[in-house]
């Protein structure tokens, strides 16, 4: 019985270290180009995204804007760490659904210290896909 319980529990700890590792991969691989590793941001380009979210995790409508702007990108002026940005980023639809969630967690939890409760949920990102938005209305979304 402890054998099959230290089984789950380390199967447990891989899968999340796993989905952890893929978002990493995932914002490596799309968004550091812009918002730098570890999401630092580059002054006057693109938005520091580390220690700047973690309100946005808190609601619900928080979570489905961050999931809209993954999907369908923003475009517009947006006014971020009391820095101003006017320039567009682009949406990342080919990403599979699993790789947005994972590259929401990494962001939301690594980079912001959000709890695993208050990550964007597989239903999010489907929810946005479902109703795709203009990169325009999605600066609009933020600001509600």
């Amino acid at each position: 019985m402890k054998r099959a319980l230290c089984a789950c529990l380390w199967l447990l700890a891989s899968v999340a270290v796993s989905a952890q590792d893929r978002g990493v991969t995932v914002f490596d691989q799309n968004c550091a180009v812009c918002h730098q590793p570890k999401g630092e941001g580059a002054p006057g380009f693109a938005p520091k995204l580390a220690g700047t979210l973690g309100e946005r995790s808190k609601t619900e409508a928080g979570r489905r804007y961050l999931a809209q702007l993954v999907v369908s990108g923003m475009m517009g002026p947006i006014i971020s760490g009391g820095e101003k940005f006017n320039d567009a980023m682009p949406g990342f639809a080919a990403l599979s659904d699993e790789e947005i969630v994972a590259v929401l967690a990494y962001v939301m939890g690594e980079l912001n210290g959000a709890s695993t409760e208050l990550l964007v949920k597989p239903d999010d990102v489907l929810a946005a896909r479902r109703q795709p938005m203009s990169p325009a209305a999605v600066r609009r979304l933020r600001e509600r």
